[in-house]
């Protein structure tokens, strides 16, 4: 067998695999620190507020939605497991009746990522030790850990349209969700299952 129609594969395949490790992209630390939990499970939280408009959009309808989306990717806490991040899903849709037979809808959508953080600036006990936190000063620590946004949607989903159609808002948030979890499973990727 002719050796050079072994290399000539090989070198292809060689240098095919850095263009997919740049087509996945490098992490930064900022997207590290917006979204990177070691694959940990996330909590979700949704707030739903409909006056008039859609009316399937509910806290429950989008909260289903959600769920079901982490649970597909593997990465859903149920509300009664701790975790150290949380989705939040807020979802405003507010109607206008333009004539008596036709109505405009106005929706915005918000989904914001939220991580348990620790504010070692504000904390006395840090300040007058800056050493290491000791487990005595663990509990002084706790009031000190806030739930804070490390990454929203890359796009607001914000929408003007005619009409009461479920469909329309339902498709931007899966859409939005959908994001969502590429974002999350492509920063955590090797933490994950």
């Amino acid at each position: 067998m002719n050796p050079v129609k072994l290399i000539v594969p090989a070198l292809a395949a060689a240098l095919l695999v850095p263009a997919v490790a740049v087509a996945q992209g490098p992490r930064s630390p900022m997207e590290r620190f917006a979204l990177f939990t070691s694959c940990g499970p996330v909590n979700v939280e949704v707030f739903v507020t409909n006056s008039g408009g859609a009316g399937g959009i509910t806290r429950e309808s989008v909260e289903g939605m959600t769920t079901s989306r982490l649970r597909e990717a593997r990465i859903y806490a149920p509300t009664d497991q701790p975790a150290w991040s949380l989705l939040r899903v807020t979802v405003f849709i507010g109607t206008q009746g333009v004539t008596a037979n036709t109505a405009q809808t106005v929706y915005i959508i918000r989904l914001r990522f939220m991580k348990l953080v620790y504010d070692q600036l504000s904390d006395p006990q840090l300040a007058a030790n800056p050493g290491r936190l000791s487990s005595d000063s663990l509990g002084a620590a706790l009031q000190w850990i806030h739930w804070a946004p490390t990454w929203e949607s890359p796009r607001p989903g914000i929408g003007f349209y005619g009409g009461r159609r479920d469909d329309v808002i339902t498709g931007t948030i899966g859409t939005m969700l959908d994001e969502f979890v590429t974002e999350y499973l492509r920063v955590n990727g090797e933490s994950c299952p």
